[in-house]
């Protein structure tokens, strides 16, 4: 079995990817059971990975998305068409993945490629789903996404945190989709997260946390600096952004990639927000920073990123 595929109790598998697609769940019991499927052109790697797990796509029943992004909806079209299957999502994506939001899903904003679908299960928090002979409870938690949700194990303390809590990190907060009090709305779902008995995370990026209590707690110190300096957070978002932009195209020369963060809807009003619109400046700092950390390498081919896909 590939390495990046971990059982997590008898029938119910996580897979880890990189950081174009989010991390997956699969549950191969009576029904198939699919939580994330991954960014919408790495959509045969996925399959071949969750049939890995004995799952097949066409038994699918259940297709839960823990929020609307590209990099954890990829596969829902295709995995829904093939198998019939019902679509949950908190209620809040729910409403504007049926309306086609293409704003709201960060699609337009970002340019990302993506697929729409329909949902036809709104998950509210506190709501209770069994995966992998576990009850998980439903908690939203907002700030990375207005619908974004985390799954809570009672019984074992695992959980399932989507891109509300990495190990020290989370995912980018996008102010103008996911609105000003964004940070504030990520502290609250880190303080309601550390008020559970945690023991293992399981996290939409990156591999398995052991020690889930520590990780929340750097992550509260991490957005506790934000809200403080809210320039740290415009850097973030533009490191992070840069990086998934060079992700994405496989490889980018330097003037191509400046020429596309310039015409995109996100760059210019993300440097009018936070560095006073001064695009040229910026672009060159951060992706200094990037280069001297090692997450892009810069060559004859043009720039890529380091980081698994």
């Amino acid at each position: 079995m590939d390495p990046r595929i971990h059982q997590i109790t008898p029938g119910f598998y996580f897979i880890k990817r990189g950081w174009l697609n989010g991390n997956h769940f699969v549950g191969t019991g009576q029904k198939t059971v699919i939580l994330d499927s991954g960014y919408y052109p790495d959509w045969p790697e996925t399959e071949r990975l969750i049939k890995e797990t004995g799952a097949r796509i066409e038994d699918t029943r259940l297709l839960i998305s823990t929020h609307s992004h590209c990099d954890h909806i990829g596969g829902n079209s295709r995995i829904a068409a093939r198998s019939g299957c019902q679509v949950a999502m908190h209620e809040v994506d729910k409403h504007f993945i049926n309306q086609r939001n293409s704003w709201a899903a960060w699609y337009r904003y970002y340019e990302q490629e993506a697929d729409f679908f329909a949902v036809q299960r709104g998950l509210t928090d506190g709501e209770l789903l069994e995966l992998g002979g576990l009850d998980w409870q439903v908690i939203h938690a907002p700030g990375h996404g207005m619908g974004q949700i985390c799954l809570f194990a009672p019984d074992t303390g695992w959980l399932i945190s989507a891109d509300a809590a990495w190990d020290g990190d989370f995912g980018v907060l996008t102010s103008r989709i996911e609105g000003l009090d964004c940070p504030l709305r990520q502290a609250d779902t880190l303080e309601r997260l550390a008020r559970l008995p945690v023991t293992t995370i399981y996290p939409g990026h990156g591999p398995i946390i052991p020690d889930g209590k520590t990780a929340i707690e750097k992550c509260r110190a991490r957005i506790a600096r934000f809200i403080e300096d809210p320039v740290l957070m415009g850097r973030d978002q533009v490191r992070k952004i840069m990086l998934y932009t060079i992700m994405r195209q496989g490889g980018v020369e330097r003037g191509a990639l400046e020429t596309c963060l310039y015409n995109s809807p996100w760059y210019p009003e993300v440097c009018g927000l936070y560095f006073e619109g001064n695009m040229k400046l910026i672009f060159d700092q951060n992706l200094d920073y990037l280069l001297e950390r090692g997450l892009v390498i810069e060559n004859e081919s043009g720039l890529r990123c380091t980081l698994p896909a």
